[in-house]
């Protein structure tokens, strides 16, 4: 997401649903997650454009919500971007464990 784009979202979202907040948010978020969960294994089990579009739209609503959320409590897109590159460089030099039952990897902690 570009910064105009998340600063034209941030703004549509805030005059939009101006009494949400960082945590409503994220409560909304958890139940697009589902959505979204629902939808890949449908998509799975029926692959075809409409559901592979279903599966695009859900991750899009996913987007918007965190990004939300993340504007909502105050962060920039700068501060997201600079917070996801840090992220990425701690995560590369942890040790990753085992796949769990669901195909989960967590990092391995010393």
């Amino acid at each position: 997401m570009t910064q105009e784009e998340f600063d034209e979202i941030s703004k549509w979202q805030k005059e939009t649903f101006g009494q949400a907040t960082p945590l409503s948010k994220l409560a909304h978020l958890l139940q697009e997650v589902v959505e979204l969960k629902d939808a890949l294994v449908n998509e799975k089990e029926n692959p075809t454009s409409t559901n592979f579009n279903k599966v695009r739209m859900e991750y899009a609503d996913c987007f918007f919500l965190l990004f939300g959320s993340a504007a909502a409590y105050g962060f920039s897109h700068q501060n997201i971007c600079d917070a996801v590159q840090e992220k990425y460089e701690i995560n590369k030099i942890r040790k990753w464990g085992k796949p769990d039952e669901n195909g989960v990897v967590n990092h391995v902690k010393e």
